[in-house]
């Protein structure tokens, strides 16, 4: 629709096309449902597939050897990210346990 609104047909004597408005709202819902859940993958999945001399040299992953388990099965090495670091909260037990 060349120089019109997208949803508005100027060919309905200048109605708003509900049918078009209704799709482009769901597509752009999708959209945002995938962009937020994709963002919370990728941040996970950061060290996913990365070769040996790639994790060895990134600061958010290690190497994990590969191992046999106890029912025989080999596992091959893989790159795993770091764990984050934990928030700590205002009061420790060692505060607590202060008497003046």
């Amino acid at each position: 629709m060349p120089g019109g609104l997208p949803g508005f047909d100027p060919t309905n004597k200048g109605m708003f096309n509900v049918k078009k408005a209704n799709m482009m709202i769901s597509t752009l819902s999708a959209a945002i449902l995938l962009s937020i859940t994709s963002g919370y993958s990728s941040a996970e999945g950061i060290c996913k597939g990365m070769e040996k001399s790639s994790c060895a040299t990134s600061t958010s992953c290690r190497w994990v050897k590969g191992y046999k388990r106890s029912d025989g099965r080999s596992i091959a090495g893989y790159c795993r990210k770091l764990p984050g670091k934990k928030v700590q909260s205002v009061t420790s037990k060692s505060d607590t346990s202060k008497k003046g």
